[in-house]
């Protein structure tokens, strides 16, 4: 229990610093994702639009 409490001041004190570690990691998975979720969606949609025009 007290591993965990030192954990969480060690946590704590990172996020608070101005080159907080946890906060750059968060920071460059946010970036990643968005990146992941742009690139596959641009051909879900040129699909979404092909299969809309094909319609007419």
């Amino acid at each position: 229990m007290e591993r965990i409490g030192n954990l969480a001041e060690m946590f704590i004190e990172d996020v608070n610093k101005e080159d907080s570690m946890v906060v750059e990691l968060f920071g460059n998975v946010v970036n990643f994702l968005f990146k992941a979720i742009l690139v596959s969606g641009i051909p879900f949609l040129a699909y979404v639009l092909f299969e809309f025009a094909s319609l007419f």
